[in-house]
């Protein structure tokens, strides 16, 4: 019983994974976008070992779209992520501003010699901010993960996974924001179903566009197997300048 709890708990928090992303645009503003960089680094808490994490991205919004481009650097691992978004509903109602949309991702992982990953997404996508700056974002769909295994004589692996993103957040008027993001991928770590990745954060936003942010990001594995255990966790210092 407590094992299928947990696993409703991650399904239900996983879209959390991408609303670091997606700020809606103010009233007066046409089009919103922003740079980032960040440094991270993994634990022994887990089976992973110890090892730095480096990444920059670009994020920018033209309502209805928005789009992020990102590549994160390892000693063994290079990541590319783009996200795309396309939000064609959106409701200004008395309490705040729901939208409905579409996501198209496309995710790549070469491991050295070994590997070369790709991942493919397509998510609806819902998205809802309060006037008082509280934030939800959905996502659910399906990842098509295509693996080539150089080590096992160029083979390749096919297989289809549930992509499900929850996020939930809070901002001030001061700046500082709080988030839980939790789901079955992250920006750059997309493994397949039966994995939940947690990652709560805090951020605050200077009046001159730019964002400071600390998160830690957990991985748990085969959680809906008998032996679930935690793979890695790792702590990120995030920079992020908007204009």
């Amino acid at each position: 019983m407590k094992k299928r709890v947990m696993v409703v708990l991650a399904l239900f928090a996983a879209p959390l994974a991408f609303a670091q992303f997606h700020f809606l645009p103010g009233k007066d503003d046409a089009v919103r976008q922003w740079v980032q960089a960040s440094y991270g680094r993994s634990t022994d808490l887990g089976f992973e070992a110890e090892q730095s994490f480096f990444s920059f991205g670009y994020n920018i919004d033209i309502a209805p779209f928005a789009a992020f481009l990102g590549m994160q650097f390892t000693d063994d691992v290079t990541d590319l992520t783009l996200d795309t978004d396309w939000w064609p509903f959106e409701f200004r109602m008395r309490h705040g501003v729901l939208r409905f949309g579409l996501g198209a991702d496309y995710h790549i992982e070469w491991y050295n010699d070994i590997s070369c990953e790709h991942d493919f997404i397509i998510s609806p996508e819902i998205d809802w901010q309060s006037n008082t700056r509280y934030l939800l974002t959905l996502r659910t769909g399906l990842t098509k993960k295509i693996s080539d295994i150089y080590a096992i004589s160029e083979t390749t692996v096919q297989n289809w996974s549930l992509a499900l993103l929850l996020s939930l957040g809070k901002c001030w008027a001061n700046g500082m924001e709080v988030r839980l993001e939790a789901g079955t991928r992250s920006v750059y770590r997309i493994p397949v179903f039966g994995s939940a990745i947690f990652t709560p954060s805090v951020a605050y936003t200077f009046r001159s566009g730019f964002r400071v942010g600390l998160e830690m990001e957990i991985t748990m594995r085969d959680w809906i197997a008998a032996t679930y255990y935690m793979d890695s966790a790792i702590f990120r210092v995030t920079g992020r300048m908007y204009f």
